[in-house]
Order: C-alpha cells, then structure tokens, then sequence
C-alpha cells in the first residue's frame, strides 16, 4: 500500500541510487526539489533519441514568498497496482513551510472505479472509510471533490480526528507496531554488537577449521612443487639453473635445501556503505594479508622462496560471521635437486658413470630409472621433497657417442626437440 501512499522518487547520489521518500513534515524547499529533479527525468531524449516520457509537468505556488503548494501531472500514467493508465496531478500542501498532506485527483477516473481499485489492492488496511499504511502511521481517504475529480487524501495518523469508533483501535495497533519496531531495533542492536565482538577478533586457522588449515598446507606444497618444477619455463627471475645452464657449466647439479616456518594473517581493511539520507556512499570489500617468514635452517637467507609463490589463506565463519584468520606453518622443509647425469642400464641395475648425484638422489633415481631397457642415457632430473610431498621427474636420451661438454649440451638439445 505505501507504494501510493508514499511517494517515491530516485535522486542520484555520488555512491549509488538512493530511494528517496517524500514524508508529511518534510520542508518545502526540498519536495519542490525532489519534485523538480523527477520532472526532469521524464522530460526530454537520451543520447539514443528515445523519448524519457514526456507525459510530467509541474509547478509551485507561492504566498507571500512561502512555499504553498507543489503540483506535479502525469498524463496517461501506467497505474501498476490499479492496471489502468490515468491522468492525474498531486498536489502537495504546505503549512509553515512544511509539508501537511498530499491530494492526488484523477482526471478520467471515477470515484467509484478508484474505490474498487483501493479496496483490491489495500483492502486488507481498510477500516471505516481509511486506507492505512502498513504501520499504520498514514492514511488515505477517497472522496469526490467539489471540482468533480475523484480524489486522495494522504495524511498522517493524527489518532485526535479520527472518528471515535476506530480511535482506540487504531491507537493499539499503532503502540503495537511500536513495539513490534523497538523489538526489532533491539534484537538489530545486539546482532550488530555481536557481530562487532566477533569480527574484532582474529582465529586461529588451525584451530577453527583443521580441514581448511591442512587443505591450505597442501595447496602450498603443491605451489612450492610448482616453483621448482616450472621455474625453467616460466619464472624467468628464478635464480634455480635451467638444464642449458647446468649442460654448459662446470657443476652439472643443483640442490637447494631450506626448512622455513611461514605465519600469515588476514587484515580487514573493509568499509561499510554509509547512509548520508541524500546519497550512499557505497562500501568496499577489502581483505589484506600479511605474512612473516623466518628461515629455520639452509642459505636462503632472504627466504626468497615464498617471495616467488602465491599463498592466500582463507575467512572462515565464526557464528555465520566472515571472521580474519591467522595461519602459521611450522618446519617447512624444502629439499628439491636438478642435474644432469649419464646412466648406464642393464637387467634393472643402474649405474652412474658421470657427473653423478648426491647419493640419497642416486637411490631415488635408482628407483625411477631400472626399469628402463638396456643402455647408456643422458637423464635430466628433478627430485624434490616438500615437506613430504614428494616427486621424481626424469628424461632420458639414449647415449650413442662419448660424451664432452658439447656432446652433452646437443644431446640435452635433442632431448628438449623430443619433449
């Protein structure tokens, strides 16, 4: 029912469209400008050439330089509620600068038409000849005016000139939706007092959800595996030595063992949308992280490594509350080798005979390797170990010469054509 009842127009803010509600008491100067301002919005083309209506006009009445009265017309206007198109003006009234009522007054409307329409759609808040709003602290009442135009009357609920038959009723059902109101503000105090204690908070991951603490450690092994693994194609900054480097110098291995701890925690930067009445100033959605990273033991003194990786770890909910978190990593131990080496195959022994690699590499290699046919390889490998996330990657290329410097890097060569 308020949708009539109450009107409204949009006035443009610089955060967002806000809603902005004509209500009894509210000053002259500003119905007459919100009255303006949506004027303007149906009058005229936009940049395409369509037509923004055109069927409103307006105007305003003075006395004595006081504000009396703010007209605005609507011809042939789509009535959603009532499902017919109307021509109409509203006037609304003013008393001590102030706005007292409104009256709406269809032109091609009949009183009786416009009583059956109300009482379809707002039947329900009927009592005696008024029409209430939901909370009852407006009415509407329907008459035909001594002009002849079937006309609304829209006032505030002043319960005194109400006739005495509904007063007291109206009077209850106004204290009750009072109640219900301050109920309600109370319960909303609380839930934002709650939520503010909640979200001031910063939770322990590990502590709050093992599941989502184990499944972020996993994500960053894998990302660390990543690194190593991926680093010759798409880390150009990485200082790990690309297969090409290790076939042209002189130390045809490289190991980089390091045990990190790694602690990272979530920084609520947000903002809320405030409302200023005439605009909102839309919110923001802002989540930091911080970590810190100490090198437990190894050379990375830097801890270069997780400069190189992506973490992010999650929100959770806390009492259906998005709550920060904090997350620490203990004894990370990263242990990954990349070389070059020639094998020699047969009957599942594999036996290294040049530029060998560290001997807990060899047995891995070992491993991967004796299953392989018969014969004399140049292998390329990778062996890694993330805190005990484990991988072995090999290629092989079949040795058919002896093998130099040169020999070994066009061998490395046509391995990667083969790949």
């Amino acid at each position: 029912m308020n949708r009539l009842l109450i009107f409204t127009v949009l006035v443009l803010g610089f955060g967002q469209l806000k809603s902005q509600t004509i209500e009894i008491g509210q000053d002259a100067k500003d119905v007459k400008q919100l009255i303006e301002w949506s004027t303007r919005q149906r009058t005229g083309y936009d940049t395409y050439g369509n037509s923004k209506g055109n069927n409103v006009t307006w105007d305003v009445n003075y006395y004595n330089g006081q504000i009396t009265e703010v007209i605005q017309c609507w011809a042939n206007q789509y009535l959603i509620d009532f499902r017919m198109s109307a021509n109409f003006c509203k006037y609304y009234m003013m008393e001590y600068g102030k706005l007292a009522y409104v009256l709406t007054q269809y032109e091609d409307v009949s009183l009786e038409k416009l009583e059956t329409s109300y009482d379809n759609s707002y039947g329900n808040m009927k009592i005696g000849e008024y029409y209430f709003s939901d909370d009852y602290k407006n009415y509407s009442k329907l008459y035909l005016a001594k002009n002849g135009y079937a006309t609304v009357e829209w006032r505030e609920t002043d319960t005194d000139l109400l006739p005495s038959n509904i007063k007291n009723s109206i009077q209850a059902k106004i204290n009750q939706k009072e109640e219900e109101e301050n109920k309600k503000e109370l319960a909303r105090q609380k839930e934002k007092e709650l939520q503010k204690e909640i979200k001031s908070k910063t939770y322990d991951l590990k502590e709050n959800n093992i599941s989502l603490y184990n499944e972020t450690f996993s994500e960053i092994k894998s990302d660390i595996a990543d690194y190593f693994q991926k680093s010759s194609s798409y880390y150009r900054s990485s200082s790990i030595p690309s297969f090409t480097d290790l076939a042209n110098g002189n130390e045809k291995k490289y190991r980089f063992t390091n045990t990190y701890t790694a602690y990272y925690k979530l920084e609520d930067h947000s903002r809320e949308s405030v409302d200023y009445g005439y605009y909102i100033e839309a919110g923001s959605y802002d989540v930091r992280q911080t970590k810190e990273i100490k090198l437990i033991s190894g050379t990375d003194y830097s801890c270069s490594l997780f400069n190189s990786i992506s973490v992010k770890i999650p929100t959770i909910k806390i009492q259906g509350y998005e709550v920060m978190t904090e997350a620490t990593f203990p004894n990370i131990k990263v242990d990954y080798a990349k070389g070059i080496t020639i094998v020699k195959i047969k009957s599942g022994e594999v036996e290294f005979k040049s530029f060998p690699p560290d001997e807990d590499i060899q047995i891995k290699l070992k491993e991967k390797l004796k299953s392989e046919p018969k014969g004399k390889y140049i292998v390329q490998y990778e062996v890694g170990n993330i805190a005990g996330k484990e991988f072995v990657n090999t290629e092989l290329e079949k040795k058919t010469t002896k093998v130099g410097s040169g020999w070994l890097l066009l061998g490395l060569l046509l391995l990667g054509l083969l790949l």
